[in-house]
């Protein structure tokens, strides 16, 4: 079982080993730039001792191409879950270095990535960098303020509006005290930590001319990444709803036809037929399986680890993963592995997959409809679910995951329609169809193609079922035992 945000060590932190006094500063400031990508950090949620919030990487509007990057940073935030990116830690730095997916920023164009942070809000990150290139760093919007040094950025000591020469020389006069002024990371010591930090900014401070103040371009979510109306095909409660976007590997969350469109052998595939409160397969069903892993004590996982455990597992049409499939049949098991793997042994029965999603898609009044999907959370949950869910912020997460199309995209017969035995009367696609509803969503183990049940699926024991769905939130033996 996970531990409650409440009771998790806060890490101690840590700063660089002091330098040796630089005599020739203008050598090593050579080749430095201030450049005009940019991050800003939006709060998603918050509780005692956490957050989760995202990053929005700006790429200089009037620079060239990222084809591939990588994030850093000294001081907060640290770092418990992440997601969009991957994570590493070296001393007192972390990296976040791209996926696959989101290798390639076009000038001004944005990404978004996301983790959950250990701490209290804001964080107060140090010597950002991208690609070892100093950036603009902005917090809701405002460009970051690094303590009262009446300043507008880091290592501007002088307030004069740059880190130059005489910005150095001030370190260097209150090197080894705790003076104020020159302490830019807050150690109470000034020493090699503070003169790298106004190194990495040496010459003009930065400008928030076209970068925005938060209201337009990256901030408030109004419109940019935050209630619907930008991302989505007429919902209102943050989703894509699958046809919001021109280009589906962009926004707030990737759509699953990022990587690939597999139409032609049902219904609901298409934007269009997404009817009845159903929506598009996007990345937000990661962060809800993530949650669940979390609850279990499990760390996060990226698409491709899911997807990898599918084709080992011979989930899948393939024998082997080509191109962009680990990505997308790790995000289609994932999200099915949200919908289903918190319910328990006992408790399982098809028609709580049925009743659940049709609750979360239907019922029109949005704090009726979180109430009745929590109620049954409650009752045929795991214990302490429900509560984990409501502590973490996650409740709209899980419930815009069970509103989600199985059939979206065609990935449900087109990549993931695998042929493993169940029980030896039933394959693995037929299991896959718990979640697919008839048309009126009475009903699970549809095939709403036709409207009539999967018919092998019903010859399977509710205890295979609820151990193969089990399988994909710990990518264990999808017809042994797992939670």
């Amino acid at each position: 079982m996970g531990l409650s945000k409440e009771i998790k060590m806060k890490m101690e932190s840590k700063r660089s080993l002091s330098w040796a006094v630089v005599v020739a500063v203008p050598a090593l400031c050579s080749g430095l730039a201030h450049g005009q990508h940019s991050i800003n950090y939006q709060k998603t949620s918050e509780w005692p001792g956490g957050y989760n919030a995202d990053i929005i990487l700006t790429a200089d509007p009037g620079g060239s191409t990222l084809n591939s990057w990588t994030l850093s940073w000294m001081g907060t935030p640290e770092i418990e879950h992440f997601w969009n990116c991957t994570h590493s830690q070296q001393g007192n730095r972390n990296f976040f270095d791209n996926v696959n997916y989101n290798e390639t920023i076009q000038p001004g164009a944005s990404v978004t990535l996301g983790f959950t942070g250990i701490g209290s809000w804001p964080p107060a990150p140090m010597d950002v960098r991208l690609n070892d290139e100093s950036i603009m760093v902005m917090i809701e919007g405002e460009i970051l303020d690094h303590g009262d040094h009446g300043s507008h950025c880091m290592g501007d000591v002088d307030a004069n509006g740059k880190v130059d020469g005489k910005d150095i020389t001030m370190i260097l006069s209150a090197w080894n005290t705790a003076d104020e002024t020159a302490d830019l990371d807050g150690s109470n010591l000034v020493d090699g930590a503070d003169l790298t930090l106004a190194l990495s900014m040496w010459g003009d401070c930065p400008s928030d001319d076209g970068h925005g103040d938060g209201d337009d371009d990256h901030g408030d979510g109004d419109d940019d990444h935050g209630d619907g109306d930008d991302h989505g095909g007429g919902d209102d409660d943050g989703h894509d709803g699958g046809d919001g976007h021109d280009d589906p590997c962009m926004g707030e969350f990737i759509t699953i036809t990022c990587w690939g469109d597999f139409h032609g052998s049902n219904h609901n595939s298409h934007d269009d037929e997404l009817v009845g409160g159903r929506t598009a397969i996007t990345t937000e069903a990661m962060i809800a399986y993530n949650n669940l892993r979390a609850f279990f004590g499990l760390s996060s996982l990226i698409m491709e680890e899911v997807g990898q455990w599918a084709f080992d597992e011979a989930l899948t049409n393939n024998s082997q993963a080509w191109g962009n499939d680990l990505k997308g049949v790790g995000l289609w098991y994932a999200m099915q592995g949200a919908k289903v793997g918190w319910i328990t042994d006992d408790a399982y029965d098809p028609q709580i997959l049925a009743d659940i999603q049709r609750t979360a898609r239907l019922v029109e009044d949005e704090t009726e409809m979180t109430a009745l999907v929590m109620d049954m959370v409650r009752e045929f949950g795991r214990e302490g679910y429900a509560d984990y869910l409501e502590q973490n912020e996650m409740v709209e997460t899980f419930i815009n995951t069970l509103k989600m199309e199985p059939h979206y995209g065609g990935w449900m017969h087109g990549r993931t329609h695998g042929f493993r035995s169940i029980e030896g009367v039933a394959i693995n696609h037929d299991i896959n169809h718990l979640t697919v509803l008839s048309w009126d969503q009475m009903d699970p183990f549809m095939n709403d193609t036709f409207d009539w049940p999967q018919w092998p699926a019903l010859d399977v024991s509710d205890s295979g079922v609820i151990e193969y769905f089990q399988s994909m939130v710990v990518l264990g033996d999808p017809v042994g035992d797992n939670l």
